[in-house]
């Protein structure tokens, strides 16, 4: 959490930085003609306007995969949920274990999926696999021999166990490490550039710069922020697992 507070000060700092460094820069160059002031102005306009895209592209995919994730919780509590009813086809006392199995499995995902320490999301992580063997075991023992019975118990438990893969591959899917730098290096260049030309003139714009570094370096932090759902200030909400951990009656 201490990081998620850092990271936008950072981001200030930095957008502050690279308008700082252009405008010195733009001091030591100093005036030059018509011809290169024109060149400056084109090429200061492609490169914001190139910033504006890679902004709204890498925007655009972590917004598309916060509500992945959030999908994914609700057809997890719903596999859960049908699981647990299907439980009932079965004779006891296959059923009270396959239940009880279900209800542990759910108490544990809900744990997991709301989780920052990493060092406790391994451990839960370790115990999905002996978990999702023991309910299986449970429900395979207890439809052994009535394919129709298995039909109705085992297949929404083969849900629950895909989707467990499902969610885990969501929460490791990041915007790539080389666009991220891409994007910081372009959006530095693009501010250096603006402030290079106020150098050139001998004149600040404190509060112009200020607001455009503060909504660019705003646009970052709810990008990274959306695109690390499970260790940012956006959260994915877990209620639906709640839910369905509740309706789960012994």
């Amino acid at each position: 959490m201490i990081w998620q507070i850092i990271l936008p000060l950072l981001l200030i700092v930095g957008a502050f930085a690279a308008g700082e460094i252009g405008f010195r820069l733009g001091r030591w160059v100093g005036p030059k003609d018509d011809a290169f002031s024109r060149q400056l102005n084109l090429i200061s306009g492609a490169a914001f306007a190139l910033v504006a895209f890679l902004v709204g592209f890498n925007f655009s995919g972590a917004a598309s995969r916060y509500v992945e994730r959030l999908d994914l919780v609700v057809k997890e509590a719903n596999a859960l949920g049908t699981a647990y009813l299907r439980a009932d086809a079965l004779e006891q006392p296959m059923r009270r274990e396959l239940k009880d199995a279900l209800r542990t499995y759910a108490a544990s995902r809900l744990e997991l999926i709301g989780n920052r320490d990493q060092a406790a999301v391994t451990g839960l992580l370790a115990n999905v696999g002996p978990q999702q063997n023991r309910f299986w075991e449970i429900a395979v023992r207890g439809t052994a021999g009535n394919a129709d019975l298995m039909d109705v118990v085992l297949s929404p438990l083969n849900d629950v166990i895909d989707l467990h893969t499902t969610h885990l591959s969501a929460a490791r899917r990041h915007i790539p490490i080389v666009i991220t730098i891409a994007l910081f290096t372009s959006s530095a260049m693009a501010l250096a550039l603006a402030a290079f030309g106020n150098g050139q003139i001998g004149r600040r714009f404190p509060v112009l710069n200020f607001v455009y570094g503060f909504i660019l370096a705003s646009a970052f932090w709810m990008t990274l922020d959306l695109d690390h759902a499970r260790s940012g200030f956006i959260q994915v909400s877990n209620q639906p697992l709640i839910d369905a951990l509740e309706s789960m009656k012994p």
